[in-house]
């Protein structure tokens, strides 16, 4: 480890560590929309926060569960099940919030620790494999408890600064490749499209039989080649 860095105890450096509960009237209860919403551990993945599945609440069913707000900049991290380890940052266009029994905030001093750092830390695949590992060691079921979370050794630059700065530069990464990722996308679907329309529905040929009716009087690609198959005489067994 670099002289500049230092190994934090997560316990020592978070404002909060803990999960929450599922509200009242189970999955029953949850609404389509509302003015709470409830993150559960299908939202946490390691490449970000996603919104498919996600649950909202009521107010009343909000109140309860009041000790497990999800504020902006909180680290949230899957503890129970196949999932256990999978760890993001809160997506703040989701807030107000609140998390179930599966999922833990960690809300780290930012004095001390920045959570994009902590978040990018927590992602890794060495410490993936802890989580993992951690997680599979007390009984029958995954899971991270609270203690094993608060002794966890944060390996950081000492200098808040330099962990923002690290944190940021990783986000920028992240938000490149996710770029081009859907760039790639794009141009699948671009090249799925043409191949279609030269290849199996013949539209360039059609659209130009209709421009220019004289056109009409040669036989399209696909009736030529459509003919020359059923005319040819193949020796038996195939080509």
């Amino acid at each position: 480890m670099p002289s500049n860095w230092a190994a934090l105890r997560l316990g020592d450096v978070c404002t909060k560590i803990g999960s929450g509960a599922t509200p009242r009237g189970g999955e029953e209860a949850y609404l389509k929309e509302g003015p709470y919403a409830l993150i559960r551990s299908q939202n946490i993945h390691n490449d970000g926060f996603h919104h498919t599945g996600l649950a909202f609440i009521s107010e009343e069913q909000a109140t309860e569960l009041a000790n497990v707000e999800v504020l902006q900049g909180d680290v949230l991290l899957n503890i129970t099940g196949d999932s256990v380890g999978r760890v993001c940052e809160v997506d703040p266009r989701v807030l107000p919030a609140r998390v179930n029994q599966h999922v833990a905030i960690i809300r780290p001093d930012p004095n001390r620790l920045d959570p994009r750092f902590l978040r990018y830390f927590f992602a890794a695949p060495e410490t993936q494999t802890t989580l993992r590992s951690w997680a599979g060691s007390g009984g029958t079921r995954n899971a991270l408890t609270k203690r094993m979370i608060e002794s966890f050794d944060v390996p950081a630059p000492i200098e808040v600064a330099e962990q923002r700065f690290i944190g940021h530069l990783l986000g920028v990464l992240d938000d490149k490749i996710d770029l081009n990722q859907r760039m790639i996308e794009t141009l699948e679907t671009m090249a799925q499209s043409v191949f279609q329309s030269w290849f199996v529905t013949f539209t360039p040929t059609r659209s130009a039989n209709r421009i220019n009716p004289s056109l009409n009087c040669r036989p399209s690609y696909s009736q030529t080649a459509g003919s020359a198959l059923n005319s040819a005489r193949f020796p038996r067994g195939g080509m």
